[in-house]
């Protein structure tokens, strides 16, 4: 018995460990350095968030991107917000920051418009750009990108018409179109021939794996997970979406082999 609880200890020590880690993962659309490259960060939850940030910042600093985008999920009260700030201070220092928001950032502001409000003009007073469907337009070395960013599928009030306004087909327009909403089960609205990449989270890529995928099975409803999308690249519909396990916490302060995450995608 006495070895049971000191496995079990031992395996708790490692879980909250975990959280600390920073994990690099590294995606090539393109061997050329000419695209645009973008660092991709999701699921900060500031509030049960343990990555050195000292870390992270180096690591950012030595991937050189030409954007960050940041996928959702920063607070879980309106508390978190001072904190988020502070963070996203640090990122938009030496980084062009956009951003959208998640279901955690919605349920924090109670769906309150003049609290969304209030949290969009506290962010951009900070240096990031907030994209809540809409979109801006990234060129680099004769090549165009469209940054397209949608509110939450479930929590917020996506609308595509919106944050598509002005955008013309991928595959007519010569411009490259990039999705970045907090829900992986948006790709499944997303316009046919608009989209080339989709960034997300929201999954935490399990947080805290289990035997069989039952973290999914059980705690999880999306349709994603029932085609055991779980984390990282897939191409569903004609898009390449990538699935990341972000940096914080939710719940439960542990992470076990789902280590927080950092993407780096170097595109054509």
């Amino acid at each position: 018995m006495i070895y049971f609880i000191i496995a079990i200890l031992l395996i708790l020590i490692y879980m909250k460990i975990e959280t600390t880690f920073l994990s690099k993962s590294v995606i090539n659309f393109s061997t050329s350095p000419k695209g645009l490259k973008i660092a991709h960060l999701s699921d900060i939850h500031i509030n049960k968030f343990y990555v050195s940030a000292y870390k992270l910042l180096s690591a950012l600093n030595d991937a050189q991107p030409d954007i960050i985008v940041l996928s959702g999920d920063y607070i879980e009260t309106p508390k978190n917000i001072t904190k988020f700030i502070n963070f996203l201070k640090l990122l938009t220092k030496n980084h062009k920051v956009y951003l959208t928001l998640g279901n955690h950032d919605h349920k924090a502001l109670k769906q309150d418009a003049g609290n969304i409000s209030a949290f969009i003009k506290a962010i951009e007073a900070a240096g990031a750009k907030v994209l809540l469907n809409s979109n801006v337009k990234i060129n680099k070395n004769g090549q165009s990108y469209n940054l397209i960013g949608i509110d939450d599928l479930k929590q917020g009030k996506p609308d595509l018409q919106k944050a598509f306004k002005g955008i013309e087909d991928s595959f007519s327009g010569g411009c490259i179109n990039i999705v970045v909403s907090h829900n992986p089960d948006m790709v499944f609205q997303l316009p046919e021939n608009k989209v080339d990449y989709f960034f997300c989270g929201h999954f935490h890529g399990g947080q805290i794996w289990m035997p069989f995928h039952l973290e999914f099975r059980l705690m999880r409803s999306e349709k994603l997970c029932k085609m055991k999308c779980y984390r990282g690249l897939h191409k569903v519909n004609g898009i390449n979406l990538y699935i990341n396990r972000g940096l914080g916490n939710v719940i439960f302060p542990f992470r076990f082999f789902s280590p927080p995450e950092m993407a780096i995608v170097q595109l054509p």
